[in-house]
C-alpha cells in the first residue's frame, strides 16, 4: 500500500521541458502497468483549451511535463492510449476531452475516482479536495485552482497544488477498488467508464446541442432547420477564430432570432434583446440559412427530433414521486443517486435506465413503472400514506 504523502512536505518531483526528458521519461515507464494524472489548462474564451501542464505519477515517482515548451506529446499520449496501463484520474473526463480535442487520442484502461465515489457514498460529484479530505483527514490548497497556469516559471505555491492533484491517486485507487469489490461493484464502475473510451462519447454533435435546448420546442419546421444550422455555423466559427460558442453567439440570442426570422429583418431589429451590430453584420447569413431549401438529410434529422408532449399535473406529480423512490433505493444502497438518473433523463424515458448496472440497481419493479408510465394517486390515512397507480 502506498504511503499516505503529507500535503506540507516538499515532494521530490522531475521536471520533463526537453525532448531528451520527455523520451527518458518514457523509457523509465515502459513497463509500468497503471499511471495516475492530471492536467492544468486555460478554457476561458478559448475554443481548444491551452494546456499548461501535465502531472504524472507512476511507481517510479512523479513528473512534471510540460506542454508549454514540448511541441511532440506523443511518448506520454502513447501512454493515455496504451491499454495495458490503467490510467487514474479524478473528474478525468475533462482531461480526456481536452486530450481528444487536441490530439485526437482515445483513452483506453482508466479508473476514475469521482465516478467511484459515486458508487460507494451518496455524493456525486465531489470535488477532488473534499474526497482527499474525507478519505485521508487532511486539508489541501483550493486557492490555485484559477491561476495563470500560462505563466513561467511556476511559483513554488502553483507547484505544491499541481503535485498535490496526483500524489493522492494511487492510495485512493487501491482502497476505492477494494471498497468497490467487497460491494461487487467493480464491475459496475468499469462499465459506466467504459463510455470514456468510446470514439462516440468525444464526436461534436449539432444535432445534441439542438435537442438539449428544450426552446426548440416552440419553433415550427423551418425555424428549427434554421436553428440546427446556425448552430452549425457558429461550431465552425468557433473554431475558426478559437472562440467559445457563447462568445460567437450566445445561445438566448440565437433562440431569440430562431422566433424571429419569420417576420424578416424587421421583426429582428424589434427585439431590443438583439443588436443592430449583429443584424447589420450577419443578416446575410442568416437570410440564407432561413431560405434555403431543406434537404433530405435535414428532413431525417427533424424525424429524430422526440414530439413534445407537456406532462399533465398528474404526470408531473408522478414523475416526481418515482424520483424519489429511486432516490431511496440509492440512499440505502450507498450509492449516489446524482450517478444513477436525472430527472430529465428519467422524463425522457432514457433507455440507459433499463440496462446494466443501472438496471440491476434499480430492479424490475421500477423500470416496469418507467416504461409504463402510469400515474399514481395519493390518499391520507392516519399515519399512512395509500398511493395507487392510477388507470
Amino acid at each position: 500500500m502506498a504511503q499516505t504523502p503529507s500535503p506540507t512536505q516538499s515532494q521530490p518531483h522531475y521536471y520533463v521541458d526537453t525532448p531528451t526528458q520527455l523520451q527518458a521519461f518514457a523509457q523509465e515507464n515502459q513497463a509500468i502497468t497503471w499511471l495516475g494524472f492530471d492536467t492544468e489548462f486555460i478554457s476561458e474564451k478559448r475554443f481548444y483549451p491551452m494546456l499548461c501542464l501535465i502531472q504524472v505519477i507512476t511507481e517510479h515517482g512523479v513528473y512534471l511535463i510540460d506542454p508549454m515548451v514540448l511541441e511532440d506529446l506523443t511518448p506520454f499520449l502513447v501512454m493515455v492510449e496504451n491499454p495495458a496501463i490503467l490510467k487514474i484520474t479524478h473528474a478525468g473526463d475533462n482531461d480526456y476531452r481536452l486530450l481528444n480535442m487536441l490530439y485526437g487520442i482515445y483513452p483506453k484502461n482508466l479508473f476514475d475516482t469521482q465516478i467511484a465515489a459515486g458508487f460507494l457514498s451518496n455524493t456525486y460529484p465531489i470535488s477532488f479536495q473534499n474526497l482527499v479530505e474525507k478519505e485521508f483527514r487532511v486539508s489541501l490548497n483550493k486557492s490555485f485552482a484559477v491561476t495563470d497556469w500560462e505563466a513561467r516559471p511556476i511559483s513554488p505555491q502553483q507547484l505544491d497544488y499541481a503535485l498535490n492533484d496526483v500524489l493522492y491517486l494511487p492510495e485512493l485507487w487501491t482502497r476505492m477498488t477494494a471498497q468497490l469489490e467487497s460491494l461487487n461493484r467493480l464491475s459496475w464502475l468499469q462499465e459506466e467508464i467504459a463510455k470514456l473510451e468510446a470514439p462516440k462519447y468525444y464526436e461534436s454533435d449539432t444535432m445534441k446541442d439542438f435537442l438539449k435546448s428544450t426552446l426548440n420546442t416552440q419553433l415550427n419546421r423551418q425555424e428549427r432547420i434554421f436553428l440546427i444550422r446556425l448552430m452549425a455555423w457558429r461550431l465552425d466559427e468557433a473554431k475558426r477564430r478559437n472562440a467559445t460558442k457563447e462568445l460567437v453567439l450566445p445561445s438566448k440570442t440565437m433562440m431569440l432570432i430562431a422566433k424571429s426570422m419569420s417576420q424578416g429583418q424587421a421583426g429582428l431589429r424589434q427585439n431590443r434583446m438583439i443588436s443592430d451590430k449583429l443584424i447589420q453584420n450577419h443578416w446575410d447569413l442568416f437570410s440564407r440559412l432561413f431560405k434555403t431549401t431543406i434537404t433530405a438529410d435535414e428532413e431525417a434529422l427533424l424525424k429524430q427530433i422526440p414530439k413534445w408532449r407537456e406532462e399533465s399535473p398528474e404526470q408531473a406529480l408522478s414523475s416526481e414521486f418515482l424520483y424519489l423512490l429511486i432516490r431511496d433505493r440509492c440512499l440505502k444502497a450507498r450509492i449516489a443517486h446524482t450517478i444513477v438518473v436525472s430527472k430529465s433523463s428519467l422524463r425522457s424515458h432514457d433507455s440507459s435506465l433499463d440496462s446494466g448496472w443501472r438496471k440491476e440497481l434499480l430492479g424490475e419493479s421500477l423500470i416496469q413503472w418507467m416504461k409504463s408510465q402510469k400515474v399514481v394517486s395519493f390518499e391520507m390515512l392516519d399515519d399512512r400514506c395509500l398511493v395507487k397507480f392510477v388507470d
